[in-house]
């Protein structure tokens, strides 16, 4: 069942309050992270914990809790909900300030947790239709903080166009999704761009090289320009939410033959099977 945690407490998700004073209410002044959950394991747990330690020390929100007691938290979070197969939901606020103030107050920080059941099947990876959007976003894509109100204006645009998501572009070159890594294959060969400040260091980016390059590919982390998704052989998107997600079109171009190229179907077999291994090891 759905399950949430505030600050100390455990509770239902719809019984969960937050203060109008918080800053992340306030000022979108906060990180998070996504995480999914396989058979009542985390995947990737260590990882998202650091990414998130990252962005906290990024945006300079002070939080005492070590690694060890994050993983504590989650996997508690995962057993109150009793979910097999679930995305959890952790975000970290500056905390609840007296004054609403640009200046960063000296408080305690705003711990939400929340479970929610998730189930993958064969709708979930069909080949989407997306189109390219200019990248207007601030220049600190690497920081995964809460405010969206950017990624939610290019994916609506996007929806409102009749497509199904937007692969955004910055000065020509791809950066990345409204909410996913971008990958493209040219002539069996995987590409996708370099780490850098405009986008996300994506945890399932990051499994998906490592796939990749475990199973005889060659993978080049290079810049992409806009034409090159309209040429490439495949195209897909990839985030904890999503795993690895097809792209069928391109600005009304078909990508391949329209469908889930093979070095997709080779990868999404890797990545599964990954994930069992994970869990067999665990249990």
């Amino acid at each position: 069942m759905p399950v949430a945690y505030l600050n100390g407490q455990w509770t239902r998700p719809e019984d969960t309050k937050i203060s109008v004073f918080d800053r992340g209410f306030m000022f979108g002044d906060g990180v998070y992270e996504v995480m999914p959950v396989y058979k009542g394991h985390i995947f990737t747990l260590a990882q998202h914990i650091a990414r998130l330690q990252r962005s906290m020390a990024e945006v300079r929100i002070q939080c005492s809790m070590t690694a060890q007691e994050w993983q504590a938290l989650l996997e508690e979070a995962v057993s109150r909900s009793n979910e097999q197969d679930a995305l959890i939901y952790l975000q970290v606020t500056r905390g609840i300030a007296s004054e609403r103030s640009h200046v960063y107050p000296v408080v305690a920080p705003t711990i939400l947790v929340t479970v929610t059941a998730s189930q993958f099947d064969e709708d979930a990876f069909k080949p989407i239709s997306v189109t390219c959007k200019a990248d207007f976003r601030w220049s600190r894509g690497d920081i995964k903080v809460v405010s969206l109100i950017a990624n939610g204006m290019l994916k609506n645009e996007a929806m409102d166009e009749g497509f199904d998501d937007a692969i955004l572009i910055r000065n020509g070159m791809v950066t990345e999704g409204t909410s996913s890594n971008v990958f493209a294959v040219k002539d069996s060969v995987l590409w996708t761009p370099p780490k850098s400040e405009y986008l996300l260091h994506g945890i399932t980016r990051d499994q998906v090289i490592q796939m990749a390059r475990g199973s005889g590919l060659e993978v080049r982390e290079e810049n992409i320009q806009e034409a090159f998704l309209k040429q490439a052989d495949e195209v897909w998107l990839t985030a904890s939410g999503l795993e690895l997600l097809p792209v069928g079109k391109v600005d009304g171009k078909t990508v391949g033959n329209g469908e889930a190229g093979l070095i997709w179907h080779r990868i999404k077999s890797v990545f599964q099977a990954e994930i069992l291994k994970v869990i067999e090891k665990i249990d």
